[in-house]
């Protein structure tokens, strides 16, 4: 279980991410050295799975990103482990859900151009024998993008530190 100064922790990483103990310490109102246990702490357990730079897509060639709903031929698991395959294997694919609904899977992709997007989505997606359907929609702005979980559903204790 969490308590206040992990959730905040947490959340402090979640949107800095690069914060070092000592400034962390001065969020949390945590010595340094408490807020670096307590951040080996959550890495230990699982809760932190990794910290990573957000890269401005524009300013590094990337001009299309779309979502592309998948339907699948088959659900037989051969089928279904090799588009997973296919799909770790492609550097455009940033992300890869399996959904309920119509569509069997939502994919997240992003590329140069149209050009290079029209490759992926006919050639590499549509061209892969366990695909039946894809239908894309290329994000004309992106409005909100984050991978900060809403921490105020996380579990707490009430230990205080």
């Amino acid at each position: 279980m969490l308590d206040r100064y992990d959730i905040r922790i947490l959340e402090t990483l979640q949107e800095r991410g690069d914060i070092g103990p000592v400034e962390m310490s001065e969020v949390v109102a945590l010595s340094a050295s408490q807020c670096s246990r307590r951040i080996a702490q959550l890495r230990r357990g699982g809760l932190i799975g990794a910290v990573r730079a957000v890269v401005d897509a524009g300013k590094v060639g990337i001009g299309i990103s779309a979502y592309i709903l998948i339907t699948m031929k088959s659900h037989a698991p051969d089928a279904a482990a090799a588009f997973r395959q296919r799909v770790k294997d492609l550097d455009e694919v940033l992300e890869c859900q399996m959904l309920t609904g119509t569509a069997d899977m939502i994919l997240k992709v992003a590329t140069r151009d149209l050009q290079t997007f029209n490759y992926l989505l006919t050639q590499q997606i549509l061209g892969a024998p366990e695909v039946a359907n894809a239908q894309s929609s290329i994000i004309l702005e992106n409005i909100k993008s984050t991978t900060a979980l809403p921490l105020r559903f996380a579990d707490q204790t009430g230990r205080q530190g």
